[in-house]
């Protein structure tokens, strides 16, 4: 099912609460790529924010139905988001679990190297080092795949400031990867 460009938000959640329940799939084609790169930078796990996403979608469907407005579809979805990732780190508490990361790899080839694995899992330790609007720009470009003014519109920041976050973004990750493995060499 493709999405449709032209069906607004508001057309979709009333077809859908209209019993067109398959016209869901174009709302989470529509806002996965936002709510997982959303997750991901909240809690830097793949599995985690992949799972958090989908609570996100499931969540979001099955209370379409308390959507007053139904324009603002995408802030009640990141809404729903954002409350799930305060539950996530809440419960984490309660269990005594540590504030910092659970480097969790999924996915993963079995066949692959304890080298990339570790490379992988410095990765995701260096990317939580980094300030949020870091960590932001580099999951929207390499992870979703996003593009400059894409990244611009997401963020309310100008391509330029993009470009200048993105290159500092880097050099931050650089940084913090060369920290956590010594012998990384880019």
């Amino acid at each position: 099912m493709s999405n449709p460009p032209g069906i607004e938000d508001t057309e979709l959640v009333a077809r859908i609460l209209r019993g067109e329940s398959t016209f869901y799939e174009h709302v989470i084609k529509r806002y996965e790529r936002l709510v997982y790169g959303f997750m991901l930078r909240k809690v830097s796990d793949r599995g985690t924010a992949q799972d958090l996403a989908q609570e996100t979608f499931l969540i979001g469907f099955e209370n379409l139905n308390r959507l007053k407005d139904h324009a603002r579809l995408k802030s009640w979805l990141m809404g729903i988001a954002g409350n799930l990732v305060r539950d996530h780190y809440k419960r984490r508490k309660m269990a005594g679990m540590p504030e910092g990361m659970d480097v969790e790899l999924t996915g993963l080839d079995p066949l692959q190297t304890a080298e990339q694995t570790e490379r992988h899992e410095v990765l995701y330790k260096a990317l939580a080092k980094l300030s949020e609007r870091y960590r932001a720009v580099l999951i929207k470009r390499y992870l979703e795949g996003r593009e400059y003014p894409e990244i611009a519109d997401d963020l309310g920041l100008s391509v330029g400031a993009v470009e200048v976050c993105m290159h500092r973004a880097r050099k931050s990750l650089a940084a913090a990867m060369k920290e956590l493995m010594p012998d990384f060499d880019r």
